[in-house]
């Protein structure tokens, strides 16, 4: 609810509050509103990467596949492996039944929460392999 400093201030007069007063009253607010436009954070920007799925260590342009995944912008995705490795890691630890284990890339991707992924500032945008296709 957004309330404007006239409103507030013809509210104030009719209550026949004094001028001065009310004028004060105006600056104070007009100070606390300064000061919280200067508070706001930039968003902060994400980027996308694509991990490709190459189980035989050739890839092939006929059968490339991969998964989306996102991270904060300009951070270095090399180590995109490895914090979907700690988290996967990290979700095993915590597990009750150890039956669902994360073991191999298809069932991190398809099987890791976002509360293990939060921590490392990256995000699963497809649970599930995504065909790619390569153009000329």
């Amino acid at each position: 609810m957004n309330i404007s400093l006239e409103e507030v201030e013809a509210t104030l007069l009719r209550q026949k509050i004094e001028p001065a007063k009310v004028s004060s009253i105006l600056k104070d607010l007009q100070q606390v509103i300064e000061e919280n436009k200067g508070d706001k954070q930039p968003k902060e920007k994400w980027e996308y990467v694509i991990v490709l799925n190459d189980p035989n260590g050739v890839i092939k342009a006929d059968s490339v596949a991969g998964w989306v995944v996102q991270q904060k912008e300009n951070e270095d995705a090399g180590v995109i492996l490895s914090k979907l490795a700690d988290a996967a890691r990290d979700q095993n630890e915590a597990a009750t039944k150890k039956k669902n284990t994360l073991v191999t890339m298809v069932d991190i991707f398809s099987g890791l929460k976002g509360k293990f992924l939060k921590p490392k500032n990256i995000r699963i945008k497809t649970k599930e392999l995504t065909r790619v296709l390569v153009t000329k």
